[in-house]
């Protein structure tokens, strides 16, 4: 069993909720060294029997908005009794509620729309010193301020190759395989999963991976993996390309 390294409370006052929302990082927490507590308040989850406080408390609003005053009190009461990370699931994030979750130094806020593997993600990113809250960047935050780098970028990928030619993408000119390698991110494949499925060697991979972190102005692979779900949200006519397969490929992952 891995060794736990941190500890994640989940808030919920909702019962049944709260253990679906902890069966889902119970899949996870285990095996990547997370120890996961959860209870309807902070009061609930120190009578746990692991006494240690959480070094990150996820706050599930469900579908409260987090620019309602019932929504900003109950969050920034929650950071007055925790000093740790703070972070919150949402059903919806408006631009209003993301000028809160900053407001009340909010480490994290995320939907519910998002997969479990994109949760994960993000926790470890959370955990890690980052802070994930999307359709923020641009706009509201540097994403250069908004990582822990826990690896430098030459450190995490190999020599520059030869380069596809670009496709027509004026925001970020990635290339075709450039788009294949991402969305394999996203999906949270290790570089020898991608060169395996695309075809490629793992030092061409790792070159591509620099590429697209340079080009999304991401720090490390986890914001990289981030940044491509937002992408693909704010490109309605856009799709990742599927890696190709044999005679066949997988079913394109279209941009909504």
């Amino acid at each position: 069993m891995t060794e736990t390294v941190l500890s994640i409370a989940l808030i919920d006052p909702l019962p049944l909720r709260r253990a679906a929302f902890a069966a889902m990082l119970a899949t996870w927490a285990p095996r990547s060294g997370v120890g996961l507590v959860s209870g309807a308040d902070l009061d609930a989850v120190g009578r746990e029997e692991t006494g240690a406080r959480p070094n990150v408390v996820l706050v599930n609003l469900g579908g409260l908005p987090l620019s309602s005053p019932d929504g900003r009190e109950r969050v920034a009461a929650m950071a007055k009794s925790h000093e740790g990370a703070l972070a919150v699931i949402v059903d919806t994030l408006s631009p209003a509620c993301v000028a809160v979750a900053f407001d009340l130094g909010l480490r994290g806020a995320i939907r519910t729309s998002e997969t479990p593997e994109v949760v994960f993600a993000a926790l470890t990113f959370i955990a890690a010193g980052g802070c994930y809250i999307p359709h923020a960047r641009d706009t509201v935050q540097d994403p250069r301020t908004m990582s822990y780098l826990p690896q430098g970028i030459e450190e995490a990928t190999g020599p520059d190759h030869a380069e596809d030619e670009p496709v027509d993408n004026s925001d970020h000119d990635l290339t075709p395989r450039q788009y294949d390698v991402l969305a394999a991110l996203a999906e949270g494949a290790s570089n020898k999963e991608i060169a395996r499925t695309l075809d490629l060697s793992e030092a061409t991979v790792k070159s591509h991976i620099r590429q697209v972190m340079r080009k999304l102005k991401a720090q490390n692979r986890t914001q990289a993996a981030l940044l491509a779900r937002d992408l693909r949200r704010q490109t309605r006519s856009r799709a990742f390309l599927p890696p190709s397969q044999g005679q066949g490929s997988r079913e394109a992952m279209v941009v909504k």
